[in-house]
């Protein structure tokens, strides 16, 4: 009758199969290294996701970001009027510049 410690593996074969086996790997890799278009498309492939992945998470921060941060709900999409816009800007613009010039002016009064 032969002992369990005969029957399974010491921990000597252990390390050596683990060995073994990172060896093989870096061995694989080592090798795909050297293959200069893989490796081009690679990176290429890593660096579309990365780019997608910025993207998503900056659209989740900034939806989360402006949800949060006044306590209500974003704001609705801006009209598409265009010069007409820009126009309505100025002239609102122009009134507040009229209020806040009115408001500094009662301010400094005695």
């Amino acid at each position: 009758m032969a002992s369990e410690e005969s029957d399974s593996p010491g921990a000597n074969d252990f390390e050596r199969l683990a060995r073994r086996y990172l060896d093989l790997w870096q061995s694989q890799l080592s090798g795909l290294a050297t293959d200069q278009a893989l490796t081009e498309q690679i990176a290429r492939l890593f660096a579309a996701a990365n780019a997608q992945m910025a993207a998503v998470l900056q659209a989740h921060q900034g939806a989360s970001h402006a949800a949060t941060a006044s306590g209500t709900a974003p704001a609705a999409a801006a009209s598409q009027h265009g010069a007409d816009d820009l126009g309505e800007l100025r002239k609102r613009l122009a009134a507040l510049e009229a209020r806040v010039a009115e408001l500094e002016a009662r301010r400094d009064r005695p």
